[in-house]
């Protein structure tokens, strides 16, 4: 059993390798820069205004790093920052229509991108296969 939960992680980390390159060309072909500003600008879309310390913890970045790519998402009229009106210390970060746009040009190269790599399986699997990535992301958030 020891093998195959080997040929698993070695197995995720391939995909990963394959998945970032995938996700680096979709982004580029809209203007991004990184997978990352994908996912920070899909965070926002799904939760409306966030906190960045709120999307430092989604991202599992430090503040630091996610200040940065908050900084150049910003720079490209993706983002606006604003002090919460409720805590003057925390900032908080809004979609712009520019990032809005840019989601959805994006959102239709990852639908067509969905239908070639996930034809492979049925409904259920992918159900399956969500959960089950979801729980060990999950777990291995907590032991870090």
């Amino acid at each position: 059993m020891e093998e195959v939960k080997t040929n698993i992680t070695l197995d995720i980390f391939r995909l990963s390798n394959l998945l970032s390159r995938y996700g680096a060309k979709m982004v580029t072909d809209v203007g991004l820069n990184s997978i990352q500003q994908w996912v920070i600008l899909r965070t926002i879309i799904n939760r409306g205004e966030i906190s960045i310390g709120e999307l430092k913890e989604e991202m599992l970045v430090t503040k630091q790093n996610m200040t940065g790519m908050i900084h150049r998402l910003q720079q490209s009229n993706l983002v606006t920052i604003f002090q919460d009106p409720e805590d003057k210390r925390r900032t908080r970060v809004k979609i712009t229509e520019e990032g809005i746009r840019v989601y959805e040009q994006l959102k239709s190269l990852r639908n067509d991108f969905n239908a070639q790599t996930y034809h492979i399986y049925n409904d259920q699997e992918i159900l399956v296969l969500s959960d089950l990535l979801g729980r060990m992301v999950e777990h291995l958030k907590e032991e870090t």
